[in-house]
């Protein structure tokens, strides 16, 4: 009985329900000997935690998703597919659930209720039920201004730029979803619109940039520009100055995984190979401390001398 109960946690990162504890044949007094024991550890209203697994985030999740029958939503699920600001990752858990007679509750996470929830709307993440891409994006734009604009639209360009998504197939979702009256279509809506009418950039970060070289009048240079490799491959770049110098700007590589680091380093070094040569600035050079950047275009492109060399950059939204 025992095993067979651990291997069912496990497959859920050591989380198990009373009612999948019950399918496997144990009573009510059994379960109440394994929490005695310290076998089984009580996790919300329904659920427990296998003894000896240590708690984690995507565990307390997937507890949280158990618990209420629910998926991970919302900016839980932003932050599970590695979108969303680093703000967000003290934040409550959130799930969601197709909508009841009764509002369900729930003492593990923040618990929003949809009228529709099909099985395009779902993926699992790390074994955890979670809200799709273009779903998640659809529930964060529900929650503005709470969740502010600026963080909406920088989680857009980025999915759209790591190709997780596209402007085409969000526009089709929203067609589908502005037909049910879902909230935050008006937003995203006009969060596409703009998007249509400025596709040179692709982030808040890139537009941040820009701000960057105006406050001390440096020229732009050309935008997501697509350099042919001697090989024939294609590479799209943030920025380039002519004749070979490459900018690229990296709001979220906090979450970058090991796959994705290796595909941007030999992305810089095929670009490299090729003559070009690539500056790379993060959010806190763009943001906190610009001066790095104006003193290195000074130094590589011949610019002036920046005069202003103290203080934070104004954010662009």
């Amino acid at each position: 009985m025992e095993r067979a109960i651990a291997e069912r946690a496990l497959e859920q990162l050591g989380h198990i329900t009373f009612r999948q504890i019950r399918a496997l044949g144990a009573t009510p007094k059994v379960i109440r000997r394994l929490v005695d024991a310290g076998w089984l550890t009580p996790v919300g209203r329904n659920t427990f935690r296998l003894g000896g697994v240590a708690r984690t985030y995507e565990g307390d999740v997937m507890a949280a998703c158990l618990d209420a029958s629910a998926v991970a939503s919302h900016r839980t699920a932003a932050r599970l597919h590695g979108l969303g600001p680093p703000t967000w990752q003290q934040l409550p858990i959130e799930v969601s659930v197709v909508k009841r007679a009764r509002h369900p509750h729930s003492d593990l996470a923040r618990v929003h209720t949809t009228t529709n929830l099909g099985p395009d709307d779902i993926v699992r993440l790390r074994q955890i039920p979670t809200a799709s891409v273009a779903r998640t994006i659809f529930g964060l734009a529900a929650l503005v201004p709470e969740v502010t604009e600026s963080d909406l639209r920088d989680i857009v360009d980025v999915a759209i730029r790591d190709r997780r998504a596209s402007d085409a197939w969000l526009l089709w979702r929203l067609e589908q979803l502005r037909c049910r009256g879902r909230n935050g279509v008006s937003v995203l809506e006009a969060i596409l619109a703009d998007r249509d009418g400025k596709g040179h950039t692709e982030s808040w970060l890139e537009r941040a940039f820009l701000a960057c070289l105006d406050r001390v009048g440096y020229p732009h240079p050309k935008l997501q520009q697509r350099i042919r490799h001697a090989n024939g491959m294609i590479a799209r770049v943030d920025f380039l100055y002519e004749p070979r110098t490459v900018i690229e700007v990296m709001g979220y590589r906090w979450h970058s995984s090991a796959r994705q680091l290796a595909r941007d380093a030999a992305r810089r070094n095929r670009l490299t190979l090729d003559g070009y040569e690539v500056l790379e600035y993060t959010y806190g050079q763009v943001i906190e401390t610009p001066q790095t950047v104006w003193t290195e275009l000074a130094t590589k492109m011949g610019f002036a001398p920046p005069t202003l060399l103290d203080g934070p950059i104004a954010q662009p939204f």
